[in-house]
């Protein structure tokens, strides 16, 4: 078996929160004259996360990067000196600075084939969760069917809501349920009740996203997210209520679980009726 090492290429979105997507990984020995990295191809797994994302910048940023690791390896062939640390040899092309791309600490592995390694490295850090649906017991569309509209139909509601697009610096976002009296009041039912606690997590982070660019909107909002929360992983309810509840100048942004669904209901009922009134 061969030793060597390997970084993973995050994109941090925000400092502040430490929210972050992986979007490479670099295999790196010395002893073998091995180095490779493996990159994402298109910027659609960045803003499908965070839509105010520039993916474009950010895969520009990428490509370079990966240039700058051929570029290393060429030392190999001339048999230039280098470095037997990877750290050392990719702080000269990514410093560690306040730039939106970043690299984690150096990790280490065992194999007898570096491009397989680079392979299940990238297939296990990058794309596993891009393309899976993760079943839950309700989906998006469930939460609403079964967790909330009985109660929105028998306070006479869902005939009172309608559409409504909101255009924010970079996006725009459709809410199908909505009404308005000072402001717009926006409602998205919203399943977390998923199997997987890191599919949880990235579903989280893909709305803090959302909401971050809902929040450059010119027009004062108000959203409610019609929740379910997860059955499997409780533990988790905190930081998503901590994630996703805003409340600032232009937006605001509260969390309604199934369990207060008609509590929810009959409250909204009453404001319905007094601003009519």
């Amino acid at each position: 078996m061969k030793k060597y090492q390997y970084q993973i290429i995050r994109y941090l979105h925000d400092r502040a929160t430490g929210e972050f997507i992986n979007v490479g990984v670099i295999v790196y020995s010395a002893e073998y004259q091995y180095l490779n990295c493996k990159i994402i191809s298109k910027y659609g797994r960045i803003t499908s996360f965070f839509p105010g994302a520039d993916g474009r910048a950010i895969l520009k940023a990428l490509r370079h990067f990966e240039k700058e690791i051929i570029r290393a390896k060429q030392l190999f062939s001339e048999l230039l000196p280098i470095s037997e640390d990877l750290a050392e040899l990719t702080r000269k092309i990514l410093p560690d600075d306040d730039s939106s791309l970043t690299l984690t600490e150096v990790k280490k592995g065992i194999d007898l084939d570096f491009n397989k390694s680079l392979t299940d490295l990238y297939r296990l850090l990058v794309t596993k969760w891009q393309n899976e649906t993760d079943e839950s017991a309700t989906s998006d569309a469930d939460v609403w069917k079964k967790k909330y509209k009985k109660y929105f139909d028998e306070y006479g509601i869902t005939a009172k809501l309608t559409e409504h697009e909101v255009e924010t610096k970079y996006d725009s976002f459709q809410f199908d349920k909505a009404w308005k009296n000072e402001i717009w009041h926006c409602y998205m039912p919203v399943s977390f009740d998923l199997q997987n606690v890191e599919n949880i997590r990235s579903k989280v982070y893909k709305w803090a996203g959302k909401l971050a660019e809902l929040a450059t909107a010119s027009e004062k909002i108000d959203i409610t997210l019609l929740t379910s929360t997860p059955k499997k992983h409780k533990e988790l309810n905190g930081f998503i209520q901590d994630k996703l509840t805003l409340n600032s100048a232009g937006i605001s942004v509260k969390l309604v679980s199934e369990t207060d669904a008609e509590r929810f209901v009959r409250r909204l009922f009453k404001e319905m009726d007094e601003h009519v009134n």
